[in-house]
């Protein structure tokens, strides 16, 4: 895998910068998720428009646990995807993946290349599985990971409530590194999109 950071020309040839996330990024963060319409930032799993919130998160970064990549238009934050990691106990070897992109920058195929970085990043990590969840409305998210290997491992009927009080299910996907091995280079041949190392 190339490193960081790197400029992705997306399907509809906009070039935007692929790189981790640093400690001096948390006040750009902050904007960039106070910018996410709240109907977006009700699947997250802390208010993100408070400071404290970032911070505990993303402060003080450990790669080996929570690593984060941004995706940025000249200076401006417009997507994060992050894999989390426990750092002991018997799932340490699962790896979580949060993405969450601004709206304009959705459909373009960001969220495959933000996929296919953090694969590899798995696999240095000594990862074995990969896991997401969603609502079971989300379609489009979920069409986009099983475009790239993942299955519904379950869905769990009424097992989160939105900010309105409204109950959904969600649904569990994950996808084995090994099963994903021999996919990948299907997947990529088949992108319209090119990375500049830069």
């Amino acid at each position: 895998m190339a490193g960081h950071p790197k400029v992705v020309t997306l399907k509809d040839k906009s070039r935007i910068t692929i790189r981790r996330m640093v400690d001096g990024d948390l006040d750009s963060l902050l904007r960039f998720y106070r910018s996410i319409p709240e109907s977006d930032r009700m699947f997250l799993r802390i208010d993100v428009t408070n400071p404290r919130n970032v911070e505990r998160r993303f402060g003080h970064l450990n790669y080996d646990y929570v690593y984060p990549l941004l995706a940025l238009d000249e200076d401006r934050i417009i997507a994060i995807a992050t894999l989390f990691r426990a750092e002991f106990g018997w799932k340490r070897n699962v790896g979580e993946i949060r993405v969450l992109i601004s709206r304009p920058y959705q459909r373009k195929g960001l969220a495959t290349v933000f996929l296919r970085e953090l694969f590899f990043r798995a696999l240095q990590a000594g990862i074995h599985k990969l896991q997401a969840e969603m609502v079971d409305n989300q379609a489009s998210a979920i069409a986009a990971f099983e475009r790239l290997g993942f299955r519904k491992e379950a869905t769990l009927r009424k097992h989160v409530t939105d900010l309105r009080g409204k109950r959904d299910n969600l649904v569990i996907m994950t996808l084995d590194i090994e099963d994903y091995w021999h996919l990948i280079e299907d997947h990529v041949e088949n992108l319209d999109i090119r990375i500049h190392n830069v």
